[in-house]
């Protein structure tokens, strides 16, 4: 019985933490990431982190997150050689200027986002 309690409050805490999904909007409002958007990553990570650490690395969609604010968001995932599997940063932009970044972003992993290949933080040099 004591087992049964528990496992229930653990599955019912666990439910309340889970985020919710992006609302349908949000992931019809996608549009590939400029060339522009592209480089200013290139810019502000040059010198923080090493080239040739990652194995893959990809940018998604542009999304407007916020309609009202006129905040747009997008993540960046890397496939980093000491560690398995994806690494994701979400973004958020207002203006053409970086106003948040969130490592993990659960908004990262929703399936509506689409990906595209990131080459040029790949080839990326100091």
């Amino acid at each position: 019985m004591r087992t049964t309690v528990l496992l229930c409050t653990a599955v019912m805490t666990l439910a309340g933490c889970q985020k919710t999904p992006a609302p349908q909007s949000v992931a019809d409002s996608q549009r590939p990431p400029s060339s522009a958007l592209r480089h200013m990553n290139i810019d502000i990570l040059r010198g923080r982190i090493k080239a040739g650490d990652f194995l893959k690395a990809e940018i998604s969609s542009v999304v407007l997150l916020r309609p009202n604010e006129k905040i747009y968001a997008y993540c960046v995932r890397t496939m980093e050689r000491a560690v398995p599997g994806w690494s994701y940063l979400g973004i958020a932009l207002k203006n053409d200027r970086i106003i948040d970044s969130t490592k993990d972003d659960y908004r990262c992993h929703d399936k509506r986002l689409r990906y595209y290949n990131f080459p040029e933080l790949l080839t990326m040099t100091y």
